[in-house]
Parts: structure tokens; C-alpha cells; sequence
């Protein structure tokens, strides 16, 4: 009984601390955008779903709002995918390259054509849990990103995900005006 007791303390006060970290990475997250929730070997991620998934609670929030969806362009996710896949590569996180790239300079190499308006929004978290969910809060939450989700001017959008060698999942959102 005593040893049943013990190990219910146990799993009890580990429950705890974990709690206060998951309250603590998510007040961080909302200034930085960079989020640690558990360990990247405990999922199996499922980029093309978590992407999909996304793109469905951008467009909810657009209908809260009486907006128009944004269309899904794969022009546009395949500039998003290779962004990420370029932050997780090079273990950086910023709307600009190095060389002071921007994502109109990223657009135009790519050859994306009939657009006249250009935004972008980021996201990095470490482990995965719910990160679908939480980026969109996030986003949600900061003015720049916020204004962007909910622009009127833009009619479509795309996005891609990767994940670095370490485990951190880096998120992409391109959106244009047609």
C-alpha cells in the first residue's frame, strides 16, 4: 500500500512540473513564436495532414470573421515547404535569409506568377503535440501575424512544414492577392 501511495506521489508531482512547463513554454511561445512541447521520438508526424490542418484553422478563422477562404495553390506550398525545409536545414528562423532574401524575392525565383500582394507568417516549435492548434492560437495572438491571417485582400495562400534533424518543426505560410 505504502509503495502504491509513494509511486502515485510520484507520477502525481511529475504531472505537476510537467503542467507549470507546458503554462510556462506557452507564455513564451506568444512573443517568440518558439515553442517546446515534448519529445519529437514520441510522434509520428504527418507533415501533409498537420498542413491540411492548418490551412482548415486559418480559413475557420477567416469565417468568423465573414471572410472569403483563401484558395490552396501548391505553387504556393511548394514555396512554403522549401522555406521551412531551408530554416530547418540551416538551424535558423527568420522571414529573411542570410543574403537578406525576402519572401517576394523567394516568389519571383520560384516563377510564382499573378500576384500583386505578398505575406508571410512563420512558426517554430520543438516536439509536436498539437503544434497545428498552437500555431494557429499563436499566430492569432500577434498583431502582424493576425493581419495577415485575416487580410481581405488575400484570396489564396500555401503552406509548408519541415522538421529539422533535432526535432523542431518549422511552419510556413505564404499568402498573395490575386
Amino acid at each position: 500500500m505504502k509503495k502504491t501511495i509513494s509511486l502515485f506521489l510520484k507520477v502525481f508531482t511529475l504531472a505537476v512540473i510537467v503542467g507549470l512547463i507546458a503554462s510556462f513554454a506557452s507564455a513564451q511561445s506568444v512573443a517568440s513564436k518558439r515553442v517546446v512541447l515534448g519529445n519529437p521520438a514520441e510522434s509520428n508526424l504527418n507533415i501533409y495532414e498537420n498542413e491540411k490542418r492548418i490551412f482548415d484553422l486559418i480559413n475557420q478563422e477567416r469565417r468568423k470573421k465573414d471572410l472569403i477562404e483563401l484558395e490552396w495553390r501548391s505553387d504556393l506550398t511548394q514555396l512554403a515547404r522549401m522555406y521551412s525545409q531551408k530554416m530547418a536545414d540551416g538551424n535558423f528562423f527568420s522571414h529573411y535569409e542570410s543574403d537578406g532574401t525576402s519572401v517576394v524575392e523567394r516568389a519571383r525565383s520560384m516563377k510564382i506568377k499573378g500576384w500583386n500582394k505578398i505575406g508571410e507568417n512563420l512558426f517554430e516549435c520543438e516536439g509536436y503535440g498539437n503544434f497545428n492548434t498552437l500555431a494557429v492560437q499563436n499566430w492569432m495572438k500577434s498583431p502582424g501575424h493576425r493581419r495577415n491571417i485575416l487580410d481581405a485582400d488575400y484570396t489564396a495562400a500555401g503552406l509548408g512544414i519541415a522538421e529539422s534533424g533535432d526535432g523542431k518543426i518549422y511552419i510556413t505560410q505564404v499568402f498573395i492577392r490575386e
